[in-house]
């Protein structure tokens, strides 16, 4: 999927996967600060995912806790973030 062109909270319902239904090192989009970012998935349950995203204001990476309205399937590439060895 490319980057979303839509904020989250226009998302159709029926376009928005569960979180439970990710896995670790799955590929994501994460909408944060106003614009989708490219992450990977950490961790996810029912409630949320735990994802690893590129830093915008700092080097390295950090990570965030996103509910299913504010992730999107990823199926573009991006090395600095897919790479990692950590998860």
């Amino acid at each position: 999927m490319p980057r979303p062109k839509v904020h989250p909270d226009r998302r159709e319902l029926a376009e928005v996967e569960s979180t439970e239904s990710y896995a670790p090192r799955d590929r994501v989009w994460v909408f944060r600060e106003g614009e989708w970012d490219p992450g990977i998935i950490y961790d996810a349950s029912g409630f949320a995912a735990t994802v690893i995203c590129r830093s915008a204001s700092a080097r390295g990476n950090e990570i965030e806790i996103r509910t299913a309205r504010f992730l999107a399937r990823r199926d573009s590439i991006v090395p600095a973030i897919d790479t990692l060895t950590y998860v």
